[in-house]
């Protein structure tokens, strides 16, 4: 367990359980007459028992077979379905279900067992006809439902490429249904023709959130070969080490939570949900063995020289064999007149910062360009390639030069680069 040291920065570790640190951008803060904001970085991982123990998973692949999915794109999907069972361990439950104008359920939910089999009747997947998804979905629900319990891992993984030829309404019940019997569905979109606000509403609705709440699991797949690496994402999310895991933070009298923000997997403003008065309250749930990140915006009160607790971090959770635990630490503040200490700065963090700094950028130059800002939203694009360049980003950099000059010339922002400033531009921290 890590305290938030400030000055320090030092690290405790629990063998055998959650790894928890607890990072500032400053070694010390100068002593001034007015508030100050910090930025704190708290990661939370889990310990030694991680490699080896897991949830199994219980989950349904639902994968488009459309016209439109013909040749490069069905070939890359039967490879990287047959890749995944390859994974999995005969504790795990997996089916199978493919669309086009019908649905066919190819590999009925059981445990995996002949994985020679299974990866035989995946290689008889071939393209058809439209894009009737919602079906499909029913069609998952059903299969994860049969083995859908406490001890498992529940998940639909949708695949498409395009645009549903039948009521999106009817692919929203679906995903209703399957929020209310606890089953997210992750939605993933391959190539620039599909709707993203439909794919990011059916995982949105899948948690039982508000529509347009952007917090479900969607990710945008820009060409075939992004395949293999997206699908693996998401399978490490699969890998639950830890359950009902809830990180509070109780900041002392005059200490303020301005923003907080989820950084890893993705960059998600959280704010609302979490800021309660003089405490944030992180509801993480399950935690993978990647584990979780969280970036959180301070206010301190003018203070004199010398150390200050500042708040109380406390962090409890339930392991696999449903021992509860709990851990807790003491965020302290070093205060001081010292320049050269106060100068210290920790470019990690400041790294993660700049991350979601450019991240904001980005979709505030969508909603600019949206509303017909022209000039704000160009200015707010290139403000982000600036630091996204300065961040080793260069690829995601170029795309949003791009968007930038297609702006300028009145042609809007592509398809492709609002699908990546909506999905792409949030996974930008990496924790090492």
């Amino acid at each position: 367990m890590l305290p938030g040291e400030m000055a320090s920065n030092k690290e405790y570790f629990m063998p055998e359980d959650i790894h928890l640190s607890c990072i500032s951008n400053k070694s010390a803060v100068p002593v001034m007459d007015q508030p100050q904001l910090v930025y704190v970085l708290s990661e939370i991982s889990p310990g030694g028992f991680a490699p080896d123990v897991r949830l199994p998973l219980n989950f349904a692949l639902v994968l488009d077979r459309s016209g439109s999915m013909a040749g490069e794109k069905i070939r890359t999907m039967r490879e990287v379905v047959k890749n995944i069972i390859d994974q999995l361990d005969p504790m795990d439950v997996v089916s199978v279900i493919t669309f086009e104008s019908t649905t066919q359920v190819l590999i009925p939910a059981q445990a995996v067992g002949n994985k020679p089999l299974l990866k035989s009747m995946v290689d008889s997947i071939r393209d058809g006809g439209g894009t009737s998804m919602a079906p499909a979905i029913r069609e998952a629900v059903n299969q994860v439902s049969t083995f859908h319990n406490s001890e498992r891992i529940s998940r639909i993984i949708l695949l498409t490429d395009g645009e549903v030829t039948d009521k999106e309404a009817d692919s929203f019940r679906e995903a209703d249904h399957a929020g209310a019997l606890g089953i997210p569905l992750i939605g993933l979109g391959l190539g620039s023709d599909w709707n993203t606000d439909f794919v990011q509403e059916l995982a949105d609705r899948s948690l039982q959130v508000a529509p347009k709440s952007r917090v479900g699991y969607a990710d945008y797949i820009a060409t075939p070969d992004q395949v293999f690496s997206i699908f693996q994402q998401v399978f490490q999310s699969m890998q639950i080490v830890c359950k009902d895991v809830t990180v509070t933070m109780r900041m002392v009298q005059g200490v303020e939570a301005r923003r907080v923000w989820q950084v890893t997997p993705m960059i998600k403003d959280i704010s609302l949900k979490t800021i309660q008065g003089r405490s944030v309250v992180i509801a993480v749930g399950d935690l993978d063995k990647s584990g979780a990140a969280f970036m959180m915006e301070l206010v301190l009160p003018p203070r004199p020289e010398g150390m200050m607790r500042a708040a109380q971090l406390d962090v409890t959770y339930t392991r696999l064999q449903k021992v509860s635990g709990r851990a807790a630490a003491d965020l302290i503040v070093n205060f001081s007149a010292d320049p050269a200490l106060v100068s210290q700065i920790d470019s990690r963090v400041m790294g993660i910062v700049e991350k979601v700094t450019a991240f904001k950028l980005q979709t505030q130059a969508l909603d600019e360009a949206t509303a017909g800002n022209i000039p704000g939203a160009t200015q707010r694009l290139r403000q982000a390639v600036t630091i996204l360049l300065n961040q080793g980003e260069t690829q995601l950099a170029q795309q949003m030069e791009k968007e930038a000059q297609n702006l300028e010339q009145g042609k809007g922002i592509s398809e492709e680069g609002s699908k990546t400033i909506r999905l792409t531009s949030r996974k930008t921290v990496r924790l090492d």
